[in-house]
Order: structure tokens, then C-alpha cells, then sequence
């Protein structure tokens, strides 16, 4: 997803003040947007990490978007259901792969 470049906010000083009570207020900055994203969303996503990313965003629905998207992403990724393979294969599997000696591999093997 795209971030316009120099975009600030400008309703975002006056809406971070609001949530941000206490601490100062700052600029959003379209191009910190993917940074901020990945950091709140790095690991096990924290509500409080996660809004307030939303809150530096202020009204930037550009990447208020993008972090929806992102959220919708993570989510769907951790509900897969990941298919393992039967007992009796995963034992063949590893029997087969402890026979084989790194060293007689070449690329054209691969």
C-alpha cells in the first residue's frame, strides 16, 4: 500500500491532544506509517500499542486503512488451519532426511 510523502495531518494535532491526554502531541507523517504498523502489529498485537498507532493517524483514513488492512491480514493468517501430516509419514519423512549426507547433495539435486 502506498503512503502519500509529506502528508501531515491536519487535523491530527488537535485529535492527538484529545486521546493523548498528558503527553505531547504530535505530527503524523504519512511516510512513518508502515514502521508504525509493522511495530504495533510485531508479535501479539496490543490493543493499547494498536490505538494508539490509530491515535498518531489522527484523520488519516489513508493509513487508518492500511492498519485495518493489516489487522485483516494478521488475523486471517493466525485462523489457517495448518494440516499435519499422518504419524506414520512424518516418522518416513524424518528416517529419510537423517540418511542423507548434506555433502553428496549438488544444486542440480535440488
Amino acid at each position: 500500500m502506498k503512503f502519500p510523502k509529506g502528508n501531515e495531518s491536519k487535523d491530527s494535532k488537535s485529535r492527538n491532544h484529545r486521546s493523548n491526554q498528558g503527553r505531547t502531541p504530535s505530527t503524523h507523517r504519512c511516510e512513518d506509517s508502515p514502521q508504525l504498523i509493522l511495530r504495533a502489529l510485531d508479535g501479539i498485537p496490543n490493543p493499547q500499542v494498536i490505538q494508539s498507532v490509530r491515535d498518531t493517524f489522527g484523520t488519516c483514513t489513508q493509513c487508518s486503512n492500511a492498519l485495518d488492512i493489516e489487522i485483516r491480514f494478521k488475523l486471517a493468517m493466525a485462523q489457517q488451519i495448518t494440516i499435519k501430516a499422518p504419524p506414520s509419514l512424518q516418522v518416513k519423512i524424518s528416517e529419510s532426511l537423517k540418511r542423507i549426507d548434506l555433502g553428496d547433495i549438488t544444486v542440480t539435486d535440488l
